[in-house]
């Protein structure tokens, strides 16, 4: 403790007083100074950064620290802000003294210590944003992957608006995903009236519940009549942003066998009455 506070103690009578402000008052960072390329003193938020203990740091060789993939990119960045180059920190790997890898930002600046030329370093943990975003990147690709591999259109929306849709959506009403990204609902079907009752019966049962089912007519971006089964869902805890999920199934063949269905037994049912009107007549 006598040695470490020895070494404090003369880093801070090197430093400008801003710096030795920084130093004394942000207990939090993790500060060291480099000289020669070797360390001259660590903090001890630093040294637990790497897993070391401070005196293991003092006169380690900076390289031997730095993961070797970014030892080029990681000096030439320190060079940069050293003049006054780079206004922004820099990030690159560290492996710490068991082995394992990890994340930091950085930044240095120009000093003397001890009288001579040295870096005080800044230096800042981002292992845990780092792996929170590159978790974040993969299931965003996972999503984006399943609702690609989906046989129906799937298209989110705000305030019916649309804010993404899958590839399916081609299929089915003709237009590209990012053509209809921005557009407004309404592009979807046959006319104002239709799009005003599919908004207003869909938002008023999620009101009361999470999904919503209904058979709709569409509109293909030729100007095709289909017939869709939507779909729809609250994203979130509640409507307040007006935000769901929609899928859009398209039915037409179907509807179309329906409707031929119900034409011939119709006219089956016609058939037969005249036969038995005829036969009674007889």
């Amino acid at each position: 403790m006598r040695n470490r506070g020895a070494t404090r103690n003369e880093l801070l009578m090197s430093l400008p007083s801003l710096k030795a402000k920084m130093l004394q008052e942000c207990e939090y960072e993790s500060v060291y100074v480099v000289q020669n390329g070797k360390f001259r003193f660590v903090n001890p938020n630093f040294a637990a950064m790497g897993k070391y203990e401070e005196q293991e740091m003092l006169g380690m060789e900076t390289l031997r620290l730095i993961h070797p993939d970014d030892r080029l990119t990681a000096r030439e960045n320190a060079i940069k802000m050293l003049k006054g180059e780079r206004p922004t920190p820099y990030q690159f790997r560290i492996i710490a003294k068991d082995g394992s890898v990890k994340w930091i930002q950085e930044t240095v600046h120009a000093i003397s210590y001890k009288g001579k030329r040295a870096v005080l370093g800044n230096s800042m943990d981002l292992t845990a944003q780092r792996e929170a975003a590159e978790k974040l990147k993969e299931l965003q690709a996972l999503q984006s992957s399943i609702l690609d591999a989906l046989p129906i259109a799937v298209m989110g929306m705000q305030e019916r608006r649309i804010v993404f849709a899958n590839h399916a959506v081609e299929e089915v009403f003709g237009w590209k995903p990012e053509e209809l990204v921005g557009q407004r609902t309404r592009v979807l079907y046959l006319s104002d009236e239709v799009d005003e009752e599919v908004g207003r019966n869909l938002y008023q049962a999620l009101q009361n519940e999470r999904t919503y089912r209904a058979e709709f007519p569409c509109r293909r971006r030729d100007g095709e009549t289909i017939f869709c089964l939507v779909s729809v869902s609250i994203i979130g805890e509640s409507l307040r942003d007006k935000r769901i999920i929609a899928t859009y199934n398209d039915i037409t063949e179907r509807k179309r066998a329906e409707e031929a269905l119900a034409a011939s037994e119709k006219k089956l049912t016609e058939l037969l009455r005249k036969y038995q009107e005829k036969e009674g007549s007889a």
